[in-house]
């Protein structure tokens, strides 16, 4: 596999510092992109959430002007040129001696990582499957408001999932109420057709779909909105997950989750839609100048 670090391409993995701190620590930040013939999507609302995560953690590190052709040139060198792509843009402080402190002078030091992989593949249309996960999503940690490479809570959580027979896992925040799945955001469309999500400060990171579905909710032609999420309309609506990989995805509670109204169906279509077309003006807007 082909990798950008520091700079360079590159194909020897052994090249990052045994005292790398996102290694050791995990202080650092990263985006996950998708990737579609060498164009990644969103890729300002990316970076703009990346430089947002690096200035919360204090990490001094320049993003590239050219992350675009980066991401292209992996496409090429690992042979994706012509598929569904995952990139990820992995930023930490980098070396520095033992202990938690910041280190001291650190001009130029972080470390600055982008791969690329074969993004996973939709094999069925029917709903994800739901677990309620024992792992709490603590609202009030630096962590649940940044994509931070401190994954644990939410490693936990979803390999939970999968020792249960299910595919994502839910997890609540301090307070009971759901702030998020593993990797993903939860909307719930209501009865009554309206659309729910938890608010960044109930636990739930800011993700991408999730922002632009709340962002441009006019022209969705659907009410979407923040509020607190109780376990009891999780069970009663109808839930859907939202990352940059999966787009919108359906998903169903595995023990008590009822079927869909045909208002619910439509509503998520309608949303599934909207979003189809904001990606493809993404891919427009996102091309590489070569």
């Amino acid at each position: 596999m082909t990798f950008w670090l520091n700079g360079d391409y590159q194909t020897d993995r052994m090249t990052i510092d045994i005292a790398d701190r996102g290694f050791l620590l995990g202080d650092g930040v990263f985006e996950t992109l998708l990737v579609e013939a060498g164009v990644p999507t969103f890729l300002g609302e990316h970076l703009d959430r990346l430089q947002y995560g690096l200035a919360a953690l204090s990490i001094d590190a320049a993003i590239p002007d050219n992350i675009s052709n980066i991401i292209a040139g992996l496409a090429e060198k690992n042979g994706l040129g012509g598929e569904k792509a995952a990139a990820r843009i992995t930023f930490t402080r980098g070396p520095s001696d033992r202990g938690v402190l910041f280190p001291g002078s650190h001009d130029g030091a972080s470390t600055r990582l982008i791969t690329l992989a074969r993004a996973p593949a939709k094999t069925t249309e029917e709903p994800l499957s739901l677990v309620m996960s024992q792992y709490v999503r603590c609202e009030k940690s630096v962590t649940s408001r940044h994509k931070t490479t401190n994954y644990l809570d939410n490693i936990l959580a979803r390999n939970e999932a999968k020792t249960m027979g299910a595919e994502e896992a839910v997890m609540v925040n301090s307070r009971g109420r759901v702030a998020c799945a593993s990797s993903a955001n939860i909307f719930v469309i209501k009865e009554g057709g309206d659309v729910v999500t938890p608010p960044c400060d109930e636990g739930a990171l800011n993700g991408i779909v999730r922002r632009l579905l709340l962002d441009c909710a006019v022209e969705t032609g659907v009410n979407l909105s923040e509020a607190p999420l109780g376990l009891e309309l999780l069970q009663q609506g109808e839930p859907f997950l939202t990352n940059s990989l999966i787009g919108l995805r359906r998903a169903r509670l595995k023990s008590g989750g009822r079927a869909p109204a045909a208002l619910q169906v439509e509503i998520f279509n309608q949303l599934e839609a909207w979003y189809q077309g904001r990606l493809d003006r993404s891919l427009t807007e996102s091309a590489p100048c070569l």
